[in-house]
């Protein structure tokens, strides 16, 4: 196996709704605790992320392994004074008075968990960044949760994005 991660931004970023992209998307949402959930269809997975393309410091980093897209993470900038939407607790006003970078997917494929490829993927995503903080959404029965846990990222509140979405924990990390 032999990885290669990609760095896209602007118009060549478009790429995360074509096929391939949305095939990896919709196959992860597809297993526990996701469960192909309204939130995860891949028209709502498209037209979400189609929206959030023009967002400021909009980043995706795909990871290939020869022609095939074995994951992806992609988030943007979430300026000083803008917290999650939805029905959302507060944040650390240190955070949320901060730009912070909103890791909105890391998505790989299970074949190529277990092998450090996600924490190199999120690494990719966060090195260099200018914002001081990160920020995620996860939902607490996943098992990356513990991942994140483990990587550093700690527990600072609570999301459902959409009404009809699950609770999931607001994460954060100082970068």
């Amino acid at each position: 196996m032999n990885v290669i991660f990609t760095h896209l931004t602007g118009p060549d970023a478009a790429v995360v709704v074509d096929d391939d992209y949305t095939a990896v998307y919709t196959l992860i949402r597809a297993e526990p605790p996701y469960n192909s959930g309204p939130l995860y269809h891949p028209d709502r997975y498209r037209e979400r992320t189609g929206n959030q393309l023009d967002r400021p410091g909009f980043t995706l980093v795909a990871v290939e392994d020869g022609a095939t897209l074995a994951g992806f993470a992609f988030g943007f900038t979430m300026p000083a004074g803008r917290w999650w939407g939805g029905d959302t607790t507060p944040g650390p006003p240190e955070v949320v008075a901060a730009d912070k970078f909103a890791v909105i997917e890391l998505n790989l494929r299970a074949e190529y968990r277990g092998r450090g490829i996600g924490r190199r993927l999120l690494a990719e995503l966060l090195d260099g960044r200018p914002e001081r903080y990160a920020t995620l959404l996860s939902l607490p029965e996943a098992a990356a949760h513990d991942i994140y846990e483990h990587w550093g990222w700690k527990v600072a509140g609570t999301c459902r994005p959409a009404p009809d979405t699950m609770l999931a924990d607001v994460m954060v990390k100082e970068l």
